[in-house]
């Protein structure tokens, strides 16, 4: 009896011809297309027409934490990778680009944020493509991702500050230690360049709450992914850290009011999206931020002290929100 073709026999669309037509690879190269994806650094899944995975990859695996068997046979858009524009916008729910493409068989490229098996967000380019049977016919398409940006700078950082001990052990990114030795860097540096910059604190929401129902470990989950969706969403420049229990300092040099209600506004909307397990339940979380903008002559404890007040009125306001001030 002759083998049944597995999926992936079906034909990628590799490039458009000038005229319009798609060259298909030959019967060989279809088959092969398994073991490429195996080989690839990056991350890539198949889907078919009706979304469902069909294979993922080991580079998916490594990159989002989730293993094939967790994954293949589901249907990407069920609660897995929950891809979000910089907005926060829901793309599985409005603005599929793997959608589009099985809809027109078009390439396409995006940049977007997938949520991480423990919860913190990535932010990762992909490609999608086509996958066409014998006919012609869209059968299903091919999703590759890497992940790309700045965090790359802050992981070589990060291993740089370890052997400091500047790191927070929880959450993998910089501790109050390093955050205060920065802030007074910038203070020295104002008096002299007089360039501004943004001091913000974040403060998890109901956090006390979440803990003493979901337990400690759920807390800590959650501590690690609001640590590390922030790593993930600021500049080269910007400086994060843990501030202490379920507070969080961010240092934007070189920033002026708009600039940092921009970077702040997309951390807390990225943050919004998280979820953490705590057994089969999932904890969502949100912060609230008070920012200050510093062009002025100031010492650390009155810039807290003023930073403080505004994160006090995002709590009054109705939480995950920013308040600011300069």
């Amino acid at each position: 009896m002759a083998k049944e073709p597995s999926f992936l026999s079906t034909k990628l669309l590799v490039q458009p011809d000038s005229d319009g037509t798609s060259e298909m690879p030959n019967a060989d190269e279809a088959i092969a297309l398994e073991t490429v994806l195996d080989a690839l650094f990056d991350g890539a899944y198949v889907v078919d027409r009706q979304r469902r995975i069909r294979k993922w990859n080991a580079g998916a695996s490594f990159l989002t934490g989730f293993r094939s068997d967790e994954v293949v046979e589901r249907c990407c858009s069920d609660n897995i990778l929950v891809h979000v524009d910089e907005c926060g916008t829901e793309l599985c729910k409005s603005g599929c680009p793997l959608q589009k493409t099985l809809d027109d068989g078009k390439p396409r490229q995006a940049a977007v944020y997938l949520r991480h098996k423990f919860g913190y967000r990535l932010p990762v380019t992909m490609r999608i493509l086509p996958l066409r049977g014998a006919g012609g016919e869209v059968s299903g398409a091919i999703e590759i991702f890497r992940v790309v940006g700045e965090p790359e700078f802050w992981k070589a950082r990060i291993a740089e500050l370890e052997q400091l001990a500047f790191i927070d052990p929880l959450t993998g990114i910089p501790n109050r230690r390093f955050v205060e030795s920065e802030a007074d860097r910038l203070l020295q540096q104002l008096d002299g360049a007089g360039e501004p910059f943004v001091m913000a604190l974040l403060d998890v929401d109901h956090f006390k709450s979440a803990n003493d129902e979901h337990g400690h470990d759920a807390g800590d989950r959650v501590l690690r992914a609001a640590g590390q969706t922030l790593l993930n969403c600021i500049r080269t420049r910007d400086i994060v850290g843990r501030w202490g229990g379920d507070e969080f300092m961010l240092l934007l040099p070189r920033t002026e009011m708009e600039g940092a209600r921009q970077i702040l506004q997309r951390a807390r909307v990225l943050i919004a999206g998280n979820a953490v397990s705590a057994g089969e339940r999932l904890v969502r979380m949100t912060v609230s931020i008070g920012a200050v903008l510093v062009n002025r002559d100031t010492d650390r404890s009155s810039l807290l002290g003023r930073v403080d007040a505004e994160l006090y009125r995002a709590k009054q306001q109705g939480r995950n929100c920013c308040c600011m001030t300069w």
